[in-house]
Parts: structure tokens; C-alpha cells; sequence
């Protein structure tokens, strides 16, 4: 017979051979490292499909294999689910284009990249968001995010160009918030297909030239370059 031993302090009994002095438990895993990107993931991309307005949160658990409750452990609210999802995707976008604008020489092709990359960030979720922060408040600091990023890039590559003589001198961040304005306005324009990217693009480029005082053929010609590839654009 197994002997058992009391313990006063806890009131249960326990058999010596159970116990091990060199015995560790093994080491556990934050739970946030283990399903917080997966959930991000599949977030975003229904996010992209549905929309903010209809989205819930057991949608997004249904799709990641997870109960709701795992979703809210997590993240608290539904709103904080989405804040940070699409804080994400804007950071993915910007952890792409940034490098690639630091390694294009030619000021006038670092615009023909921003306005090309633009073309194809998920426009879908920004139309959503403004529209949905109006009503949802908690959402705000994600629209915010988003306009001010996106308006620092663009300031950050006019100051490149005024640096180097090839952009007309002048407010950098007054010009950064017009044609962060104007391709706001074709964004739409391009999600609901009344225009396509090509004109999107053509437009961008248009009121760039005309901001900025340089050739319209040369930004056409970064286009290109830029869509070569990298070492295009270095030519």
C-alpha cells in the first residue's frame, strides 16, 4: 500500500513518491504569442471582405478555428480587435514601402513609387474606417494613424526632392495633405470602380507634377521603372 502524507497547510493528502526534487514543470508559451498574429491575420482579411459594419467577432473566430471568448481574451473588445488589425495592415504597407523609397535615388521616381504602391495598399479597409470612426469613436486613433502616416511619407519625399533642387520650394506638409487629399478622393473612386488604378495613378501623377513643378513625363517614366523592379529604378 501506497503511503499518503497529510498537508497541514492545505488540507490534502499526498504520496511521497510522487514528488521529485529535480521534477520542473515545463516552461509555458505566452498564450499571446501563440494565436494574437493568427487572429490579426484572419481579422484583416475579413475585414477586407465583409467590412467593419457587419463584421463580429464570432466571424473571426469561426474562421480562425477558436472559440469568441479566445478572440476577447486577447483583445478585450471587438473595436480593439480591429484597431489593432488594421493598424497592422497599415504597418505591413509601410514596412514595404519605406525601404524601397530609401533605395530609389532619383526624387522624382520616389513619387512615381509612392503613388504606385498606393494604388494597390487595401484601400477597402481605410474607406471603411472613416466612415465607421465617425460613429465609433474608440476607432479614431486607427483613422489617425493612417492620415498622418501616409502624409509624413509624402512630406518626407517632397523635402527629398527639395533637397536635391528638383521640386519646387514650398510647404512640404501643405503639399503632403493636398495630394494625400486628392489620392483619398480617387481611392474611392478606384474601390467602388468608377475608375480604374490605371487612372488613379495618372491622376496622382498629374497633380504631382503640377505640386511640385516637375516633368509629368518623367514621373510616367518612374512608373515604369518602378514596376521593372528595383534595380530599374536606379538607372
Amino acid at each position: 500500500m501506497a503511503i499518503r502524507m497529510f498537508d497541514m497547510q492545505n488540507g490534502e493528502s499526498e504520496n511521497p513518491l510522487d514528488r521529485s526534487p529535480t521534477r520542473r514543470p515545463p516552461p509555458r508559451r505566452p498564450r499571446g504569442s501563440v494565436r494574437r498574429p493568427e487572429i490579426l491575420a484572419t481579422a484583416i482579411e475579413l475585414l477586407a471582405e465583409q467590412g467593419l459594419w457587419t463584421l463580429r467577432v464570432a466571424d473571426v473566430a469561426k474562421r480562425a478555428g477558436i472559440s469568441p471568448a479566445t478572440v476577447i481574451y486577447y483583445f478585450g473588445t471587438k473595436h480593439q480587435l480591429f484597431e489593432e488589425a488594421i493598424s497592422d495592415a497599415d504597418g505591413d504597407f509601410y514596412a514595404r514601402l519605406w525601404p524601397e523609397l530609401a533605395g530609389i535615388e532619383a526624387p522624382a521616381d520616389r513619387i512615381a513609387c509612392l503613388i504606385e504602391r498606393s494604388s494597390r495598399s487595401e484601400w477597402v479597409l481605410w474607406l471603411d474606417l472613416w466612415a465607421y470612426s465617425r460613429r465609433h469613436p474608440e476607432m479614431l486613433a486607427a483613422e489617425r494613424g493612417f492620415h498622418e502616416r501616409w502624409c509624413t511619407t509624402i512630406a518626407d519625399v517632397v523635402r527629398y526632392g527639395q533637397r536635391h533642387g528638383e521640386f519646387r520650394e514650398g510647404d512640404p506638409d501643405g503639399v503632403a495633405l493636398r495630394l494625400a487629399s486628392l489620392t483619398n478622393g480617387l481611392a474611392v473612386h478606384m474601390v467602388l470602380e468608377s475608375h480604374d488604378r490605371e487612372e488613379y495613378i495618372e491622376m496622382s501623377i498629374r497633380s504631382a507634377a503640377l505640386e511640385l513643378g516637375c516633368d509629368l513625363d518623367a514621373l510616367r517614366e518612374g512608373i515604369a521603372r518602378i514596376r521593372e523592379g528595383p534595380a530599374a529604378s536606379q538607372t
